[in-house]
């Protein structure tokens, strides 16, 4: 997942921090998988797709 994080552009990566901020002091009893499990319902909410997630994961070294 870190890999991943780290891919996105700086932007990104400090709204990803910020969110994770804000939330992780509401849900401190929350697993990991859950978690995950929110992150991806959340993408999926705001349009992102397995086939986009597949492109902008996409290794153009």
């Amino acid at each position: 997942m870190l890999n991943l994080v780290l891919q996105l552009p700086a932007q990104e990566q400090e709204q990803l921090i910020q969110e994770i901020k804000k939330t992780s002091s509401n849900n401190k009893d929350e697993d990991l998988l859950s978690v995950f499990d929110r992150i991806g319902r959340n993408a999926q909410a705001k349009g992102l797709t397995e086939e986009t997630l597949e492109e902008l994961l996409a290794d153009e070294s």
